[in-house]
């Protein structure tokens, strides 16, 4: 049972992780056929390529997960508590509408995605489903958020 409370509570790490991983050994392979041995892995640029954007995608949950995304909050300590708490609510609405768009408009591009990639030889869908899904995962967390936002907002009241 740890185990896979492990996993759950770290699963988009865990992605992202294997993915680095993934990508590094792909282009290490690749840089030493190609210069020691004269003979590139034709497969390896593209899966680097498609293993980095998921990366990017999981990188971007990950950050909302642990509150880590670049904010610049000057001006946020100089307000009132109680306008400073609606500030942050207002601020997880927006972040809301902004991964909801992007799960609807990812969804329609992974399901228009039907083309063969050139060298892997898989489906394009299978490398743009990062888009709605981790918008969605962002939404989750955001959600997170604005509750807890949200009733500090309500106790400090305005």
């Amino acid at each position: 049972m740890p185990q896979i409370r492990f996993v759950v509570e770290y699963f988009e790490e865990l992605v992202a992780g294997l993915f680095m991983v993934l990508m590094s050994l792909a282009t290490f392979a690749n840089v030493v056929s190609r210069y020691v041995f004269n003979n590139p892995i034709q497969w390896a640029e593209e899966f680097a390529r498609y293993a980095f954007i998921w990366v990017v995608f999981m990188g971007a949950v990950v950050c909302t997960k642990r509150k880590r995304h670049i904010a610049i909050d000057i001006l946020l300590p100089a307000l009132p508590a109680p306008v400073s708490a609606w500030v942050r609510v207002v601020a997880d609405l927006c972040t809301l509408a902004v991964a909801l768009a992007i799960v609807y408009y990812g969804a329609k591009l992974t399901a228009a995605a039907t083309q063969i990639t050139a060298t892997l030889k898989v489906p394009h869908y299978v490398v743009y489903v990062i888009v709605p899904l981790s918008a969605a995962l962002i939404s989750v967390y955001t959600i997170g958020d604005l509750r807890g936002n949200l009733r500090a907002a309500l106790r400090k009241g305005v």
